[in-house]
C-alpha cells in the first residue's frame, strides 16, 4: 500500500472511532505535533488525546497531496449533529510505510469577522 493510501485508511479508522488501529500506521518512536497548541505527543499520547476528545467527530478527506516520503492531508472534521466543525492540515513523514513525523495545523470554521463583512468584501467558498 502506497503512503497516500495509508493516511486514506488511517481517516477511515478514525471515523469509525477505532482509536486502538491508530497504532499500526505509526512507528512507535513516531512523533506528532500540534502546532498552533505547542503540543508535541508520542503515539499513546495522541491515542489517548483523541479517545478522550468529547463528542463522535466525522473526518472527510478535502485534499490529499503526496510526494516522496511526505503526505500532506486537508480535512475537515465535524461534531456528529452539532455544526461544529474544524479543519486540519497535516504533513505525514513516513519511513518504511510508517508514520514517523506528523505535524497537524487545525483552525476552527466560522463566519468572517464582522470588519469584512461589512467592507462587503470576500465572497463564500460554498454556498
Amino acid at each position: 500500500m502506497d503512503n497516500k493510501n495509508i493516511i486514506v485508511s488511517l481517516y477511515e479508522e478514525m471515523d469509525n472511532q477505532n482509536w486502538d488501529n491508530l497504532r499500526n500506521y505509526f512507528d512507535k518512536d513516531a512523533v506528532i505535533n500540534w502546532n498552533n497548541t505547542n503540543e508535541s505527543f508520542n503515539v499513546e499520547e495522541f491515542i489517548l488525546a483523541n479517545l478522550e476528545y468529547p463528542g463522535n467527530w466525522t473526518f472527510k478527506i478535502e485534499r490529499l497531496e503526496s510526494k516522496d516520503n511526505l503526505v500532506i492531508s486537508v480535512v475537515r472534521v465535524s461534531l456528529k449533529g452539532e455544526g461544529v466543525s474544524s479543519y486540519g492540515t497535516s504533513f505525514f513523514e513516513f519511513k518504511e510505510n510508517k508514520i514517523v513525523l506528523l505535524n497537524e495545523y487545525w483552525g476552527d470554521n466560522g463566519n468572517p469577522p464582522q470588519w469584512r463583512m461589512d467592507k462587503k468584501i470576500g465572497r463564500p467558498i460554498n454556498v
